[in-house]
């Protein structure tokens, strides 16, 4: 074979190739080691933000999500994509009460928990949720809830502010706020202290019309729901119910939410100061049916102490009601108390009357009255009415008509208080409270 000559040196054919196929060997893994190296550079020059295992932070996410130049706080979500901005609600109440009657108001406590979902805090970083400090609330856009029978709210700070905002990688962001409100509840004290109430917590958005933002009552939580420890000394809850209280006014519908609070009242506390006393100071005013008519300083000392703590009682259980124009079944049962005392009282001078009369006619007996008189008319009255004493005094058997009404009552006034009791708790246990409109009975 004709040796090849390359670069100076002498090749065979067989050699030669031999001597090419190491060079391309070569050229191959350089070229490798060369897309090896570049593939590197470009994913070291790409963005951390799009690896799972990357070292960003939250800090840096929020930061780059609260960007005032590309997010505005003062824009609700969805205005670009033309649709209104839904906020899914629910709450848990904590606390109930105390309950004024006098103000109509009652007070509460709650964790209140908005939700909804803005598609410009999406972030694809890590898979889990940032939950965002407080002191970013003012950097991002919350809904204009307010309470609108509210009279006093407070927000509690204690040890930080009792606020929670989480958002999820989805862009959904959970606002969560414990919260004391006091909040005017229009009662119905028609069977007081027999009554159950309805108060009302009803939340609605202050400028944002329906067609832009509109609540609803959480889908993924109970709407409504009581703590265990959420109890009232004087009031039980009975139900609380999630409605629907949107409302239109003169400038357009605006959403609204309620939870409907039915509260029942504990009958135990003015039984055991109003009705079992009162009962007794009405029992304590029959005492004087055994005490002797003649005993007149016990018996004007009984019935004087009963009428004025019956009336003392009354006052002061009216104290703690407010002045409404209808009457409450404390009203029927005080005074009905004050006019059982008050008849046992004035049947001691309706017992004088009859007894001073009865010695009366006893100690003249049959003696009749000389009235020098020279008309017949006069004569002939005189001799009536002789006659008409002398037959009261045969008719009456000679006995003390004061004590024979003094024996009755003492039948007489039990039975009719035992019978008023019958109908008194018979109608404002069993009957229905009546409805209240504008402030009357309907």
């Amino acid at each position: 074979m004709t040796p090849v000559i390359v670069g100076g040196k002498s090749f065979e054919r067989d050699e030669l190739w031999e001597h090419i196929f190491e060079i391309s060997g070569c050229v191959k893994m350089a070229c490798r080691f060369s897309v090896l190296v570049v593939f590197a550079l470009v994913s070291l020059s790409l963005p951390r933000a799009h690896g799972a295992d990357s070292n960003i932070t939250e800090r840096d996410v929020l930061n780059r999500l609260l960007d005032p130049d590309c997010y505005d706080a003062t824009i609700r979500p969805g205005v670009d994509e033309g649709e209104a901005t839904r906020v899914e609600i629910d709450m848990a109440l904590n606390s109930v009460g105390p309950v004024s009657n006098i103000k109509m108001e009652v007070s509460t406590s709650f964790f209140l928990r908005q939700q909804w979902r803005d598609a410009r805090l999406m972030y694809d970083d890590f898979n889990r949720s940032i939950v965002i400090s407080h002191k970013r609330l003012g950097s991002l856009w919350v809904p204009d809830l307010y309470f609108t029978q509210s009279k006093h709210e407070i927000l509690h700070n204690l040890t930080t502010p009792n606020v929670m905002i989480r958002l999820s990688p989805n862009g959904t962001v959970l606002f969560t706020q414990r919260l004391s409100v006091i909040v005017q509840c229009q009662m119905n004290l028609v069977k007081f202290p027999m009554d159950s109430q309805t108060c009302y917590i009803a939340m609605e958005s202050y400028s944002f019309t329906a067609d832009s933002l509109y609540f609803r009552w959480s889908g993924h939580r109970q709407a409504t729901s009581v703590q265990p420890e959420a109890n009232i000394p004087d009031f039980s809850i009975s139900d609380v119910i999630a409605e629907d209280c949107s409302s239109t006014y003169a400038i357009g519908t605006f959403t609204c939410l309620r939870a409907v609070l039915h509260l029942k009242r504990e009958i135990g506390f003015y039984a055991t100061q109003t009705y079992i006393p009162s009962i007794l100071i009405v029992v304590l005013s029959w005492a004087s049916f055994w005490i002797d008519h003649e005993a007149v300083p016990a018996r004007i000392s009984v019935g004087l102490l009963t009428v004025l703590t019956i009336t003392t009682q009354s006052s002061s259980a009216r104290a703690q009601l407010p002045r409404v124009p209808y009457v409450k079944a404390i009203d029927v049962w005080m005074t009905s108390c004050l006019v059982f005392v008050f008849a046992a009282y004035m049947e001691y001078a309706v017992v004088t009357v009859l007894s001073r009369r009865f010695k009366k006619l006893k100690a003249g007996g049959n003696h009749k009255e000389k009235i020098v008189s020279m008309a017949t008319s006069k004569k002939y009255a005189i001799e009536t009415r002789d006659t008409n004493d002398n037959d009261l005094l045969a008719h009456e058997g000679r006995r003390d008509p004061g004590r024979n009404v003094d024996k009755a009552s003492r039948s007489v006034f039990p039975v009719a208080f035992l019978v008023f009791n019958i109908v008194y708790w018979m109608y404002y246990v069993l009957s229905r409270q009546p409805i209240l409109e504008n402030g009357r009975i309907k």
